[in-house]
């Protein structure tokens, strides 16, 4: 999903040594796929979302993850289906504009890796979910100079546990949703920001 789908809000001090991202929107990818009468796994993807994080790599734990989505930015690549998805039926745009995940804890599970668990609101239902992310690198890019971090990541949620339950003889319930993710280091703190 893209506009979790992950603004950063964080709900503790800020640690010494964490780093403020912003998700470049170019590039990070909120996809999702799900079962079409199970010939095939069709792919959809959100167009418009912000969001922000808190990270230390050397610190896994303490990251912090806030992503507001724009519902009606859904697109399926087929301008039939993409209005059928952002109506009453499925996402409900007009009356649920927003989606948003924000972070609960993170749990380490390797050295460039961790469990992400969270709460994600959709059609004005909040559920938890567990994000399974893996860090890939961070560096300085070689043309915008601009310091990145980049993560890759995926769930899968079930769609009915949210009220989405139209068509579900046709259209699969579980939802597997695929993060490629970008975030441009803003700042970082000192302990000044402490």
């Amino acid at each position: 999903m893209r506009s979790l789908l992950f603004a950063v809000i964080v709900y503790s001090a800020p640690i010494l040594g964490q780093e403020l991202y912003r998700l470049d929107t170019v590039h990070t990818q909120i996809l999702f796929f799900v079962s079409h009468l199970g010939f095939s796994n069709s792919q959809g993807e959100f167009l418009k979302f912000d969001g922000e994080l808190m990270f230390d790599e050397n610190r896994f734990s303490a990251t912090k993850v806030t992503v507001t989505i724009d519902a009606d930015s859904v697109d399926m690549d087929d301008d039939k289906w993409t209005a059928r998805l952002k109506g009453r039926k499925y996402f409900n745009a007009e009356n649920h504009p927003k989606i948003q995940f924000v972070s609960t804890r993170v749990e380490p599970t390797a050295s460039r890796s961790a469990d992400v668990f969270g709460d994600l609101t959709l059609l004005g239902v909040t559920r938890p979910v567990a994000l399974q992310m893996s860090f890939n690198r961070a560096g300085r890019h070689p043309l915008s100079q601009k310091y990145i971090a980049g993560f890759s990541g995926h769930t899968v949620i079930k769609r009915s546990e949210f009220g989405m339950t139209s068509d579900l003889k046709w259209v699969g319930d579980e939802v597997h949703i695929r993060l490629e993710v970008e975030g441009i280091l803003e700042h970082k703190l000192d302990s000044s920001q402490q």
